[in-house]
């Protein structure tokens, strides 16, 4: 090869590596202006002081998000580096991993501690994309180590083992899991020192637990269910919490959207927007609810605590509360709900183990025929919703 050939091919492989990192670079910029786009439209701002490429990584440098509303406050997140990421605008953008820095950040005698976190299968929604979906954000695991809050020095909250998953599509549905493997709450370091004094005589200085859930979506039906958010706090009790919604459409979703969009525009003064809103509202129906509370001594520490605060016996508190129900429940004007509900609090109160309350109507219910009873007519909703409510004894 003559010099001249030699320094002619040199002189296009330079070409074409300056090209690649031209390229890269842009893909950098686009991905980082689309992350900052889409989380705008979750009410996060997201800034950071310049979008690189490292490979098929791209780093984020010196990133920060800030809550969309009034007085909040921006969070340092460092340099975020982004693992394996591929895709366009248009398309839509995925990356492999990104492991968040952690974050120790102090502030008016408060400090926020934040380690362990990381993501998985993060994918943005591309412009051209017209698929279901309930966010333009989307990743497949998410997993948080520890997160701490102190004031003035005093552990005040510590939450440990977080973890997301997600799975689906948007013609077979998603499903999430979440859990809480453990968080710890200490209520002497609230501030109230009369609330400190109250939780400490009921035996719950430190307040620890776990919280879980199952939720998923089906695009084609419009279904939202929540099967249940589970809360357990040690000593205390269980609160289970189950809902299913219908109507929830990606077109719902785009509507609720455009909505929203236009509302900030117009600060809420748009004359059409109260219109809107019931006309969204009315696409929902209410399928089903459910709310349990299994109790692991909370109820005997509250009934003990008062009736000593009220100078009587335990016997004495519960009967003067179950006195007061059919004057409470009489605004219902319902007697044989009203019955129903006065005869289940009754033996809770008396033998606490679980407590219910359930909605399961035959077919169902029209969000609209919810409101409108409960403003013209609270006294049908029990019926409308077949609503029971029963102890577990």
């Amino acid at each position: 090869m003559s010099a001249l050939s030699a320094r002619s091919v040199l002189a296009g492989l330079a070409l074409v590596l300056a090209g690649s990192t031209s390229a890269l670079a842009a893909d950098a910029q686009a991905f980082g202006e689309r992350l900052k786009s889409v989380m705008a439209g979750q009410s996060v701002v997201l800034s950071y002081a310049g979008a690189t490429a490292d490979g098929d990584d791209v780093v984020l440098g010196d990133a920060k998000i800030t809550p969309q509303r009034p007085g909040a406050e921006a969070l340092g997140l460092g340099d975020l580096r982004f693992e394996d990421v591929a895709g366009s605008t248009p398309e839509g953008w995925r990356a492999g991993r990104v492991v968040l820095n952690d974050v120790d950040q102090a502030e008016g005698g408060t400090r926020v501690t934040v380690s362990g976190a990381s993501v998985e299968g993060l994918s943005l929604k591309g412009t051209n994309d017209t698929s279901a979906a309930l966010s333009p954000v989307y990743f497949e695991r998410a997993n948080v180590g520890t997160v701490g809050i102190e004031k003035d020095g005093k552990s005040v909250v510590g939450v440990e083992n977080v973890r997301l998953q997600n799975a689906g599509s948007a013609t077979e549905g998603y499903r999430s899991t979440f859990d809480v493997g453990k968080f710890r709450v200490n209520t002497t370091a609230s501030g109230a020192p009369g609330g400190a004094a109250v939780m400490t005589e009921l035996g719950y200085p430190q307040v620890s637990g776990d919280v879980s859930g199952v939720a998923s979506w089906n695009p084609q039906s419009g279904a939202l269910t929540l099967s249940p958010l589970q809360i357990e706090v040690d000593d205390a009790g269980e609160l289970a919490f189950a809902y299913t919604i219908t109507g929830y459409t990606p077109s719902f979703i785009q509507s609720l959207a455009q909505l929203s969009e236009q509302m900030k525009a117009t600060n809420g003064q748009s004359e059409g927007a109260g219109m809107a809103v019931i006309g969204l509202v009315s696409q929902l129906y209410l399928q089903s609810a459910s709310l349990e509370f299994e109790d692991r001594s909370l109820t005997n520490r509250l009934l003990d605590y008062f009736a000593k605060q009220n100078n009587q016996s335990r016997e004495q508190l519960v009967s003067s509360l179950t006195g007061m129900m059919p004057l409470a429940l009489g605004t219902l004007q319902n007697p044989a709900f009203q019955a129903k509900v006065s005869g289940a609090v009754t033996d809770f109160l008396q033998n606490p183990k679980s407590l219910r309350i359930e909605i399961a109507p035959p077919a169902p219910v029209p969000a609209t025929q919810i409101i409108g009873a409960a403003m013209g007519a609270p006294q049908t909703l029990p019926q409308v919703l077949n609503v029971d409510v029963r102890s577990g004894n």
